[in-house]
């Protein structure tokens, strides 16, 4: 058990590494060349284009599960251990969806 949770260990250091080093903002120069957000080779790392699709589904699922889910939830706080902030997170959502469907907000802004 110690050595499959050690294995599990190296292997998510390994992944936050290579992760950790996609997203850094360097200056080309300091790069050594390498392809950056100004050039469009930055979007050919397989990180990335793994990335794209997996942030739209998490966007869909945060939408359509997670926060319906809190709001339903949102009533009973101590039942489910939200606390202050996230209450008030949620109330915060809650008025922005009632404007947007009223008609008083865009979506986006």
């Amino acid at each position: 058990m110690e050595t499959r949770s050690l294995r599990f260990l190296a292997i998510g250091l390994v992944l936050a590494g290579l992760l950790a080093g996609c997203a850094t903002t360097a200056v080309r120069e300091d790069l050594g060349g390498l392809p950056n957000a100004e050039q469009p080779d930055y979007m050919v790392h397989p990180l990335r284009l793994i990335a794209l699709p997996l942030t739209l589904a998490g966007n869909v699922l945060q939408y359509t599960l997670e926060e319906p889910a809190y709001f339903l939830l949102a009533p009973v706080p101590e039942g489910v251990g939200l606390s202050l902030e996230e209450q008030r997170y949620l109330a915060q959502r809650q008025e922005a969806w009632r404007q947007y469907f009223a008609g008083e907000r865009k979506l986006v802004q």
